[in-house]
């Protein structure tokens, strides 16, 4: 019988093995409109806390955002099977009540963990500024009242503990401030499916082998960070990620 063997080749490229290039005209909103969004909240978000009825704010806000263009290739013994190219970005607000030493996280009630609504999610690619305020406006107000009850709730059951714990829930430091320019990635520079064909083709040397694939997965990333303790950072960065 003849023995089955199965080869695969998965090759991950770097943002840095395309060449990019610094756009024209930075027309990216982004960063504005983080700041802005994040002014908003830092002045006028304040609910009430149950049961006391006391107004609390958030004491700690953090935005953070993914933006991703992503090109997959995939070939088998010299013939192009796919070849994909598309854009993600990807958005995530954080928000504590309370202060350093004893604030909204590190507790899941009795009803367990019930998933995000809001705070994460997707946003549009064409870095709008009135479109990402909307959305950090939605997922900021849903995260400020999650992080409202769940206080609340941990409140109320770590005065029915006969000990509590004197480890602070957060570390409070220094702000970072680092904004790169705004960079595009250039595909053109190499011809990558050509590069997927032939990686694939070597693989017919090899008789015994009769199913194998080639994936080119090429990540381009640039992640935005804001946090209401004046850090902001903007760097062009390479990612690697397994599909």
């Amino acid at each position: 019988m003849r023995r089955l063997i199965l080869a695969g080749l998965f090759l991950a490229f770097l943002a840095s093995t395309a060449a990019s290039s610094q756009a024209p005209t930075d027309n990216d909103q982004t960063m504005r409109a983080m700041r802005d969004e994040m002014a908003r909240s830092k002045s006028r978000l304040e609910l009430p806390i149950p049961p006391s009825g006391k107004p609390v704010r958030p004491y700690y806000v953090e935005y953070r955002l993914l933006d991703m263009d992503v090109r997959e290739i995939v070939a088998q013994f010299g013939a192009l099977v796919t070849s994909t190219h598309n854009r993600q970005r990807l958005m995530t607000v954080a928000a504590r009540v309370g202060d350093y030493k004893r604030d909204s996280s590190n507790f899941i009630s009795e009803e367990g963990f019930r998933g995000f609504i809001g705070p994460n999610g997707t946003v549009g690619i064409d870095r709008d500024y009135d479109s990402l305020r909307q959305d950090l406006w939605i997922a900021t107000d849903q995260a400020f009242k999650e992080a409202v009850e769940t206080y609340s709730r941990k409140e109320a059951y770590l005065s029915s503990l006969a000990r509590q714990s004197d480890i602070d829930d957060f570390s409070q430091v220094s702000p970072v401030n680092k904004i790169d320019p705004l960079v595009t990635p250039d595909w053109s520079n190499r011809n990558w499916e050509q590069e997927v064909r032939d990686a694939s083709a070597a693989l017919r040397a090899f008789p015994d082998v009769y199913e194998s694939r080639v994936t080119y997965y090429l990540v381009y990333a640039t992640e935005y960070l804001l946090t209401s303790e004046a850090t902001d950072i903007q760097p062009p960065a390479s990612r690697e990620y397994r599909p």
